[in-house]
């Protein structure tokens, strides 16, 4: 393998950033997988996270990009790319703004003029570098062939800063102190943990930092991971089912945040992804269905073909919410006082639910806002719950979903009934002592439940339990605690779940 260091690729405005380059050290030409990320191109994995253990922790692997001594002699090069204003690369930190993906779409045309380049180019690589694919798709840069979009967010605003309208302080904080910080090359440039809570709504900031998928043209792999509930998930579906390409396939799995991009599985899958679409192996996706997923059966995975996704054929049902129950049958009218919880009764037979969750919520509150905390459990037999896999391997829940009140209007063209759309381009305060619908965005879910067990909707007043993932910023949230739920009559709330039917194919 040949290793080229600390390589300058010039950008538009004339200031480099530095990239190493892996390539086989035959010489020919080859295509190239590129990845642009602010976390250190030189940072060996150990150094930043000790607690994954990786199955190959060679000296050349880096936090979430490809792994040269897999890829380089399978015939690819690498090019690791440090993003401006970080690692060795100068310049003004602008993450996720404009230049940040011109940037990309300028090392993308260099790498394909290269002479060890065949000028086809991919982008691969997690997290960010994912992100960073889906930006740079929607600026079609003529040499960009495919992307593999592995756990990455596909909008800004409403999958990484705010979740349905609320600040992901707990996030932003910890990602910032922990990768961002110790990279920076200088002060110049934003610091999300300032800049982000000035800009509670999506306005011109969060616009720049918005991607077009209807540009996005170019061959698609995107891999999402149910556990990946309040970053990726959502990105890797929407990114998929909205992308304008006319090849691009779905895989939905389980495991934590780094364990699948590595496993044998998904490398098998992206080699012959990216062998059909950078090395003219036509063949090379036949049999690949469009839809993989990993229906969770509990902890455990049985996994599924499927042509599309939401699944064709799922009967879209209401579970409505009673005196602390969910039921397939509306109550009489009542009311509860948040926070609450409700269960279904233990059911017969298996219950299959995979797909988007909505949640229509009639509150009524003597205040101008309030912040709603969905979750969804699975419960056991005896009641207790089965989580998750979150990103480090610890527990989640099944599904969550949020929602500022007053961001709760709602784009009429872009609104699915299991998937409500919200502008968050303006502020509406509530009005006092009247019933107000709320229509909650709950992330896409696989829970198969066996004969005995329960499911269970928990609307909480704050998620700070779940440590990186809190959205408890002192100034932004609202507590909705005491609010009046209503159920049953004219103001049914509930649950729309995505019920499988038996029949489907495992």
């Amino acid at each position: 393998m040949l290793i080229d260091r600390d390589v300058a690729i010039p950008t538009r405005d004339g200031t480099p950033v530095l990239a190493d380059v892996f390539r086989p050290d035959d010489g020919g030409p080859v295509p190239v997988i590129a990845s642009i990320g602010p976390y250190g191109k030189d940072v060996h994995w150990p150094d930043r996270y000790p607690l994954y253990d990786l199955v190959d922790n060679n000296e050349h692997m880096v936090w979430e990009t490809p792994n040269p001594l897999w890829w380089v002699p399978r015939g690819f090069a690498l090019v690791r790319i440090d993003t401006r204003g970080t690692g060795k690369s100068p310049g003004r930190l602008d993450l996720y703004g404009p230049r940040d993906a011109e940037d990309f779409h300028d090392v993308v045309e260099w790498a394909a003029e290269q002479p060890w380049s065949t000028g086809k180019v991919a982008s691969s690589g997690i997290s960010w570098l994912a992100m960073m694919g889906w930006r740079v798709a929607a600026l079609q840069p003529p040499h960009l062939a495919a992307v593999i979009a592995w756990e990455g967010s596909s909008d800004f605003y409403r999958e990484c800063a705010f979740q349905g309208g609320l600040y992901s302080n707990g996030f932003i904080d910890f990602w910032w102190d922990r990768q961002i910080e110790p990279q920076r090359t200088g002060p110049d440039g934003d610091d999300w943990r300032e800049v982000l809570p000035q800009h509670p709504l999506l306005d011109d900031y969060h616009r720049a930092r918005a991607t077009d998928l209807d540009r996005v043209t170019v061959p698609v792999l995107s891999a999402a991971n149910w556990g990946a509930l309040h970053l990726h998930l959502r990105g890797n579906i929407e990114g998929w089912r909205r992308a304008a390409s006319a090849d691009k396939w779905l895989v939905v799995h389980t495991g934590t945040h780094i364990d699948p991009y590595y496993a044998d599985w998904a490398q098998e899958l992206q080699l012959r992804f990216l062998e059909r679409y950078l090395s003219d192996r036509t063949e090379a996706m036949d049999g690949v269905p469009p839809v993989q997923l990993a229906i969770r059966h509990g902890r455990d995975v049985v996994w599924r073909d499927a042509p599309d996704f939401p699944l064709p054929g799922t009967q879209w049902r209401e579970l409505y919410l009673g005196a602390g129950t969910l039921a397939w049958d509306p109550p009489t009218s009542g009311s509860a006082t948040y926070p609450a919880t409700f269960d279904t009764a233990p059911v017969s037979e298996p219950l299959e639910l995979t797909g988007p969750v909505a949640l229509r919520l009639w509150l009524t509150a003597d205040r101008d806002d309030l912040d709603v905390f969905a979750r969804v459990q699975h419960l056991d037999t005896d009641g207790e719950p089965i989580p998750g896999v979150g990103p480090q391997g610890g527990p989640v829940p099944m599904a969550m979903g949020w929602l500022k009140a007053s961001h709760r209007e709602t784009d009429p063209e872009l609104s699915e009934p299991h998937r409500p759309w919200h502008p968050h381009d303006r502020e509406v305060p509530l009005p006092h002592g009247e019933p107000t619908l709320l229509e909650v965005e709950i992330w896409p879910t696989s829970i198969t439940l066996a004969p005995g067990e329960r499911l269970r909707l928990e609307l909480v007043t704050g998620d700070s339990d779940l440590g990186m993932m809190a959205h408890d910023h002192p100034a932004l949230h609202r507590s909705a605690e005491g609010a009046v739920i209503h159920v049953g009559g004219e103001h049914a709330s509930h649950l729309l779940v995505p019920v499988i039917p038996r029949s489907a194919p495992v």
